[in-house]
């Protein structure tokens, strides 16, 4: 965490800010004094806070043009940008690289002094290969094992993804009969079943890959003052600790990952209250401008956290 003892107030706007990652960011930058502008088709939802200002607009539907002009005022502009639909649906590879081109030619017309765009996962390179996760063999199949093993990420996901979360939820439950020894034919035929479809064709893939190409808009592109985030795998609700770890670029695994099986049990995480806090920290310091970064940080605590804040849990 960076030193922000003598942090200056600043006007800060935030794409998405009731929603997951963006409302808890918007929490953490109203608790540290700065005014959070939030910019999505229900600004509203987040509530009411003196330091927190609405601002109506349909990011999927506007122009260039619209966009530029609702940023124009910002010191610093957020993008936690995520697809309207809930659910399984939403997980699609459009209209989100569209959405992401558009944000960027506005962001350049309206002369951000810095842009922070919060991206996936599915662009961290693999420690030892040139491969992106979203690319890597075997990681859709590690991913939901790991988080298949946390009570909270399996509820997160229950309330985000519906029919995905419930089996997962079914997958999860079925190898905890497995370990115990309880397991019924019925228990060992979802698993299999379960991790059969993972392999072959996981529904998120497609949204995964989406962010990890979205990447390939800000790599080498000097052109306007950026940095992209991407979130480590095990993202999920859980405590503010204040305490993390940077990585640039790569997937950062915890061990002694050797082999094929380099991600299996390995995966790193972090709650999205520390991810507010580094993202918070970010915008104060702009230490990464033009750098491809991750934030892991301690998710021991499997306690249940809200997926949404609001200006009460101020």
């Amino acid at each position: 965490m960076s030193d922000t003892s003598n942090r200056q107030s600043a006007l800060v706007g935030v794409i998405g800010p009731a929603g997951f990652g963006g409302s808890y960011l918007t929490a953490e930058l109203i608790r540290r004094g700065h005014t959070v502008v939030g910019i999505s088709r229900n600004p509203q939802s987040f509530g009411i806070h003196e330091k927190y200002r609405p601002r109506l607009l349909d990011i999927e539907s506007s122009t260039v043009l619209q966009l530029a002009d609702s940023f124009r005022d910002l010191d610093t502009l957020v993008s936690e940008y995520g697809p309207h639909t809930q659910g399984a649906d939403a997980l699609q590879y459009m209209p989100y690289i569209e959405v992401v081109r558009k944000l960027i030619l506005a962001v350049k017309l309206a002369a951000v002094k810095y842009f922070v765009f919060v991206g996936g996962a599915g662009s961290l390179v693999v420690p030892g290969t040139h491969e992106s996760l979203a690319d890597y063999p075997g990681f859709f199949a590690a991913y939901r094992k790991q988080i298949a093993e946390s009570n909270a990420h399996v509820c997160y996901m229950e309330e985000r993804l519906g029919p995905l979360g419930d089996s997962l939820r079914s997958y999860r439950n079925a190898r905890l009969a497995e370990r115990s020894g309880t397991a019924t034919a019925t228990d060992i035929d979802t698993i299999r079943t379960y991790e059969h479809a993972i392999r072959n064709n996981d529904r998120a893939s497609d949204y995964i890959k989406a962010g990890r190409a979205s990447l390939l808009f800000f790599e080498g592109n000097s052109s306007f003052p950026w940095t992209f985030v991407s979130p480590s795998p095990l993202y999920r609700p859980g405590p503010r600790t204040g305490r993390y770890e940077v990585m640039l670029d790569y997937v950062p695994l915890k061990g002694e990952p050797k082999g094929e099986d380099v991600l299996d049990g390995h995966l790193t995480g972090i709650s999205a209250a520390d991810l507010g806090v580094a993202i918070a920290d970010e915008v104060e310091s702009r230490q990464l401008i033009h750098k491809h970064w991750t934030a892991s940080g301690d998710l021991s605590d499997d306690t249940l956290y809200p997926s949404y804040l609001t200006a009460k849990d101020i």
